[in-house]
C-alpha cells in the first residue's frame, strides 16, 4: 500500500443523512454505487473514504413535518470533512426525496473549504442537471453510472485539463452551466473491481438487518448486484432511463458473481444475499449459469430478489434450479391485474396468465412470493383498482406490497402528469414516495388511493398469520412486537 503522500488526491464520497417518513421501517444497506466509484478512484490511486452519514447516525431522528431526518447531525458531518480534509467531495442523491439533505451537505462542505470541488450524481440530479448546476455549492454533476466519469473528471483537474469532452458530465464555465448527455457506457461490466466494502462500517449494516426486504431469513445478511438496467419500459421507473433504457443492459459473468459471493461468505460471513438488480432473471442464460456456478461450488447461502424480477422471463424449471441454488424469496413485480391495461399503459411486458404456475412451483419448491402492486395511474379507473386489490388478496403470494403511483423525475409518468396537470395542489417532489399520493384524475383522489393501498397491504399480510402460521412466524420473527409495521411493510 503507497503511502498518502504519493496518492494523487483524497476524494470524500459521501451518503448524506436521509429523509424519511414517520413510522416505517428505517431500510439501510451499503451504498453500493458509491462503493463502486470508490475501487475505481482507489485502481486509480487516489486516497478514497467514504461516509455514510445514514447508517453512522442511524439512531439520531430529527422530526422534520410528516417525515424524520436520520443520520449524523450537520456539525459531526462537518468535522468528519475538516479532519480528512479532501480536495474532493462526492454526493449521492438518488432520490427526490433526498433533494434538500444533499443541499445542506454541499453547504457543510463548502462551509469547511469553499476550495474543495463538489459532484453529485445518482437519479435526482441526473434528471434534473441544469436545475441542481443553479445551485451555487454544486460544482459538477455526473449524470447515469459515475464511475469512469468522475475518474476522468478528476484526474483532469487534478492536471488543470479541459474537462469539456468528458462524456456524461455538467458544469460550469464563466457563468454558463454545460451539459455533455452523451453517456459513454462501461460495456463490459467484468471490468469494474469489486465494490470497496472495506471503505464502510459493513458491521453496522449487518447488525441493522433492516434491507429493502426488511424480514430477512437469516442474520448476517447483504447486497449485490449481477446486472444493470432492464429492457422493459415500465412509465414510472427511473431505471428505464437511468441504465441506458434497453439497449445498455448489462450482466456480469457468473463466475466473477460467484466469486464475489465467495468472498462476501469468507471476508464478512455472510449467509443471505439480497440481489439488487432491477430484473435478475431477465437475462435467462445468465441467470442459469449463475445458479449452476453456486451450486456446482455448494455455497451454503440463502438469497431473494427484493427488487422484483422479470417474471416474463421465468419458466418452472428455473424456479425449481433458484430453489436449488439457495432462493428463499422471490419478489414478483406484478403491479396491475388489468392485461390490456398493464401492457398499452404501464409497458410492463407481463403476461398474467404466466403467473399463478410459477406461484405453485415456488411453493412446490419451498420459495415465498412476495409481490408488488402499484395503483392509482392516470387513466385506471376505480373497477381497474378494485380488479387489483381483489387479485392481490385471492391469488395466494405470501405477501404483498401495494403502492401508489410516483411521478418521478426523468419518467414517462412524471412528463404524462406535468402535460395534464394531473399533480395534487401541494405537490411537492420531497414527498415523492410510494405511500403518498400525488397524482389526482377525475376516477379518484389521492386520499382515497392512499388508504386503500394502505388498508389492502395490511389486511393481506395480516391475514399470513391464518394462512401460513409456520412462515408467518418465520418471516416476521423480528418483529413479532410490532404488528402495525409487520402488516404495512414488505
Amino acid at each position: 500500500m503507497q503511502k498518502d503522500e504519493k496518492k494523487k488526491a483524497k476524494v470524500l464520497l459521501i451518503q448524506p443523512p436521509q429523509l424519511l417518513l414517520k413510522n416505517t421501517i428505517k431500510r439501510c444497506v451499503p451504498p453500493l454505487g458509491m462503493a463502486y466509484i470508490a475501487a475505481v478512484l482507489e485502481r486509480d490511486n487516489f486516497d478514497v473514504k467514504i461516509l455514510d452519514a445514514y447508517v453512522e447516525g442511524y439512531n439520531n431522528e430529527k422530526p422534520s413535518g410528516e417525515f424524520i431526518l436520520v443520520g449524523l447531525d450537520w456539525q459531526e458531518i462537518s468535522g468528519i470533512v475538516k479532519n480528512f480534509d479532501p480536495q474532493f467531495v462526492g454526493i449521492s442523491g438518488m432520490f427526490d426525496t433526498q433533494d434538500q439533505s444533499v443541499l445542506n451537505t454541499c453547504k457543510i462542505v463548502k462551509n469547511v473549504n469553499p476550495n474543495i470541488k463538489i459532484f453529485i450524481g445518482g437519479s435526482h440530479p441526473t434528471y434534473r442537471t441544469e436545475e441542481v448546476l443553479q445551485l451555487e455549492d454544486i460544482d459538477f454533476v455526473i449524470l447515469h453510472e459515475a464511475e469512469y466519469t468522475a475518474r476522468d473528471l478528476l484526474n483532469r483537474l487534478i492536471n488543470n485539463d479541459d474537462i469539456s469532452d468528458i462524456a456524461g458530465l455538467g458544469y460550469k464555465q464563466n457563468g454558463q452551466i454545460k451539459i455533455n448527455r452523451n453517456v459513454k457506457w462501461i460495456k463490459n461490466l467484468d471490468e469494474l473491481p469489486m465494490p470497496a466494502r472495506h471503505l464502510l462500517p459493513m458491521e453496522k449494516y449487518i447488525k441493522i438487518n433492516r434491507p429493502h426486504s426488511p424480514f430477512t431469513l437469516k442474520e448476517r445478511v447483504t447486497q449485490m448486484v449481477t446486472s444493470r438496467g432492464c429492457t422493459a419500459k415500465c412509465i414510472f421507473c427511473t431505471s428505464v432511463i437511468f441504465w441506458g433504457g434497453a439497449e445498455q443492459y448489462r450482466v456480469r459473468s457468473p463466475k466473477l458473481v460467484v466469486d464475489e459471493i465467495e468472498h462476501l461468505i469468507k471476508d464478512y460471513g455472510i449467509e443471505e444475499i439480497h440481489l439488487d438488480d432491477d430484473n435478475f432473471s431477465l437475462n435467462k442464460k445468465n441467470c442459469e449459469e449463475i445458479l449452476d456456478e453456486i451450486i456446482k461450488r455448494k455455497l451454503n447461502i440463502k438469497w431473494a430478489t427484493p427488487n422484483g424480477i422479470a417474471v416474463w422471463a421465468l419458466d418452472e424449471a428455473l424456479v425449481e434450479k433458484m430453489a436449488k441454488a439457495g432462493c428463499y424469496q422471490l419478489t414478483f413485480a406484478i403491479e396491475s391485474a388489468n392485461q390490456e391495461f398493464l401492457i398499452k399503459n404501464i409497458k410492463k411486458p407481463l403476461v398474467l396468465s404466466k403467473v399463478k404456475p410459477l406461484l405453485k412451483k415456488a411453493h412446490e419448491c419451498g420459495v415465498s412470493v412476495h409481490a408488488f402492486f402499484i395503483i392509482g395511474f392516470p387513466g385506471e379507473t376505480k373497477e381497474m383498482i378494485t380488479n387489483t386489490l381483489k387479485y392481490a388478496e385471492e391469488t395466494g403470494f405470501d405477501s404483498v406490497s401495494i403502492h401508489i403511483a410516483t411521478p418521478l423525475f426523468g419518467t414517462e409518468l412524471y412528463k404524462m402528469c406535468m402535460e395534464q396537470g394531473l399533480f395534487v395542489e401541494d405537490y411537492d417532489h420531497n414527498k415523492n414516495i410510494y405511500k403518498l399520493g400525488n397524482i389526482k384524475t377525475r376516477d379518484f383522489a389521492p386520499e382515497e388511493i392512499q388508504k386503500l393501498a394502505a388498508d389492502y397491504t395490511k389486511k393481506i399480510n395480516e391475514s399470513l398469520k391464518e394462512r401460513n402460521p409456520e412462515l408467518y412466524a418465520i418471516k416476521y420473527k423480528k418483529t413479532a412486537d410490532k404488528e402495525p409495521l409487520v402488516a404495512v411493510e414488505n
